[in-house]
């Protein structure tokens, strides 16, 4: 690969001191330091959305160890986002690139996003939007499923049949949709049988069978906890050892751990239950390390991909997850750990209900989720039979784990999903070069309907414009200090913004008073000033009565009487 792909940097998009730890974050941070790793070239690339941005992107990289040159680009400004040849977004959308792209060219550049939650309503009209932007033949966004192949796939579709329906279309460009999967530092996992002995015993007895989930404690975000519940009390009431469940993680909202709790001691008695505080660094990293089994009972669509039971798998721990979604693509039934069976209704009456509310707003985003997972079942006699199968027999819980620690390695370790990557990048610049685009520049003048020229699209609000002429004449000396002091009073001080430079307002105002009166074609030729400094600098000077410009037809009408 002759090129090194940018990465598109926004501070929110990583884990940081005073941000909730959520599942995005923790996978851009991720990336961001894969990226960092694995990404060849004598530079780093990035794209912020402004320069404060890039400072701190600057200094993020350099906290992490990178000491390569680092060359970043903004989308605000004049910066040339397209020299990287690739940049790969935090999100399936772009931002506004597709539409400064148009500046430089649509095939300088190819934009990749990838898909985190595909549910939520902002994610959804995104898409719609996206389909209206000029998006690429040699776009894509990365899908880290089969399951999320298939969501985006069928929106997509559905947008472009109603463009097709709508306005007659011919063609709906769409981006390309592969499947890569999200990555991890495999080694950030490893058992640590220091650490193994020191959370057992903070948090359970050394002879007990420890099951541990992690994720938020929300019922219907993440998991709701009471099958989870069900099928480990009928593990523990015939089980030979005692059996522990670690639920790793935190809540938003205290009803939400009262609702936990509750559920462990009304569904499972026999289990001793811990909630564990998930957010402190040395947990997160290490309590795999003291648990014998993972689980998380995962029943809403807001999952995609789950990076936790792959973590679980780094750190050798056998897995039992529904059969749900990515993780049919992450583990390997019977080989790193037990798929349960999920079902959900067919298409019908039912979910076109629960659609329509909640697009008209009539439920809010969590019930929306909560409607959908109460429809939607884990096959609970199949999750007794997994837990049990490794609750009771060591040597199977080893087995799994070793091979789930070598299948992590193989398949999500970074190292093996950046080449992904970077061959999907070399892909689309074989695309890109030679084609046609498919979004050129308007006839009618605009780089982009997004950027039609203001003194275009609001001509007819003012009496008129000025015209070759016009006779501009002086009414009152201008020099830098009285400049300072109307731009104390008029805003462009307080805004910081001047379309005309100090010195191209004082240079016009003394012309005049050199010369004396003359037209705005006169004036033309005799200021050394770009045609337009010379308007926005009249217009200027005449908005505060330091000129005074007489319109050609007044003039002619004088000559005329």
């Amino acid at each position: 690969m002759t090129q090194s792909p940018a990465i598109f940097f926004h501070p929110d998009a990583i884990e940081s001191d005073g941000k909730d730890l959520v599942g995005r974050r923790a996978a851009g941070q991720s990336f961001l330091r894969g990226f960092l790793q694995h990404v060849p070239g004598p530079q780093i690339n990035a794209v912020t959305q402004d320069k404060a941005a890039a400072v701190v992107f600057n200094d993020v990289a350099r906290a992490l160890g990178e000491t390569r040159e680092i060359k970043v680009s903004q989308l605000r400004g004049n910066s040339d986002l397209t020299q990287a040849g690739t940049i790969f977004f935090p999100g399936p959308g772009y931002l506004n690139a597709a539409w400064r792209r148009q500046r430089f060219g649509p095939a300088k550049c190819s934009l990749v996003g990838i898909t985190h939650t595909m549910s939520t309503r902002r994610v959804i009209e995104g898409l719609h939007k996206l389909m209206l932007e000029p998006v690429e033949p040699w776009d894509a966004i990365i899908c880290t499923s089969r399951a999320v192949h298939s969501v985006v796939s069928r929106q997509l579709a559905l947008e472009a049949e109603f463009i097709t329906q709508r306005f007659g279309a011919r063609r709906v460009p769409q981006p390309m949709l592969p499947i890569i999967p999200l990555g991890i530092h495999t080694q950030d996992f490893s058992q640590r049988a220091d650490q193994r002995r020191k959370l057992r015993a903070k948090f359970t007895a050394e002879d007990a069978v420890v099951v541990m989930s992690m994720g938020r404690h929300t019922s219907v975000e993440k998991a709701n906890p009471a099958p989870l519940f069900i099928a480990l009390e009928q593990v523990a009431q015939a089980a030979r050892k005692p059996v522990h469940l670690w639920m790793v993680g935190w809540a938003n909202r205290a009803e939400e751990t009262a609702l936990h709790l509750e559920g462990a001691k009304s569904l499972a008695p026999s289990v001793k239950v811990t909630l564990v505080d998930g957010r402190a660094d040395d947990v997160r990293r290490h309590i795999w390390s003291a648990a014998d089994i993972f689980t998380l009972p995962v029943d809403n669509i807001q999952e995609t991909f789950g990076l936790v039971p792959v973590e679980a798998m780094a750190a050798g721990l056998p897995v039992v997850m529904p059969d749900w979604n990515g993780f049919r693509d992450t583990i390997v039934d019977g080989e790193t750990g037990i798929l349960v069976p999920t079902r959900m209704p067919d298409p019908g009456p039912t979910g076109r209900r629960i659609a329509a509310r909640y697009a008209d707003g009539s439920d809010s985003y969590l019930r929306y989720l909560s409607l959908i997972q109460h429809q939607t079942q884990i096959d609970i006699p199949a999750y007794v039979e997994a837990l049990r199968a490794l609750v009771n027999d060591a040597e199977l819980r080893k087995r799994m784990g070793a091979a789930g620690r070598a299948h992590a390695r193989a398949k999500f370790d970074w190292q093996a999903v950046i080449p992904q990557y970077l061959a999907l990048a070399q892909e689309l610049a074989e695309m890109r070069a030679g084609s046609a685009s498919t979004s050129p520049r308007l006839r009618s003048g605009p780089m982009n309907p997004l950027e039609v020229d203001p003194f275009d699209l609001y001509q007819h609000y003012p009496t008129g414009q000025l015209e070759d002429g016009d006779l501009v004449s002086l009414r009152r000396p201008l020099d830098a200090a009285g400049l300072a002091a109307i731009d104390r009073v008029n805003g462009r001080d307080l805004y910081r913004r001047k379309a005309v430079p100090d010195d191209a307002v004082l240079a016009l105002a003394a012309e005049i008073a050199a010369a004396g009166p003359m037209t705005i074609a006169q004036l033309a030729k005799a200021s050394p000033l770009p045609r337009d400094h010379q308007i926005a600098g009249m217009l200027f000077l005449a908005k505060y009565d330091f000129v005074a410009i007489t319109p050609a037809s007044q003039i002619s009408a004088i000559n005329r009487g």
